[in-house]
């Protein structure tokens, strides 16, 4: 049994945002995040590397999930919620000169984050 579910953000028109990021990633790109997201499902998270899994300054419980394919440093940001044992996806970002692409990826992701704090019908379990 999976220690955490991973849900994926929902536009308003009920897109699933990571799932199109998904199924625009490379398979290389793909396999690793399908192994990582497997890794972390599986361990509590007192035990997530800080080098799979960042908690990002000055936000209000946001992370990274950090992974690296072809020297592209891949960085979708969520959050842990909105209820126990769940891990919420929101915004698919990578790492370019140590910003974010888009670099407005962590506002969105604290905007995305209180949408599904207020309605959790906004997030389901990624397909993936």
């Amino acid at each position: 049994m999976s220690v955490w579910i991973f849900k994926c953000f929902l536009s308003e028109h009920g897109r699933d945002v990571i799932d199109e990021w998904y199924r625009g990633l490379s398979p290389r790109a793909q396999r690793k995040f399908d192994v990582i997201l497997e890794y972390l499902r599986d361990t509590p998270h007192t035990q997530w590397s800080p080098h799979l899994v960042y908690p990002l300054a000055d936000s209000d419980g946001i992370y990274e999930i950090r992974f690296k394919v072809r020297n592209v440093l891949y960085r979708p940001l969520g959050f842990f919620g909105p209820d126990r044992g769940e891990f919420t996806l929101l915004i698919p970002a990578r790492e370019q000169g140590n910003d974010f692409v888009p670099r407005n990826a962590k506002a969105l992701a604290e905007e995305r984050k209180n949408i599904v704090l207020i309605d959790r019908r906004r997030a389901h379990e990624c397909g993936f």
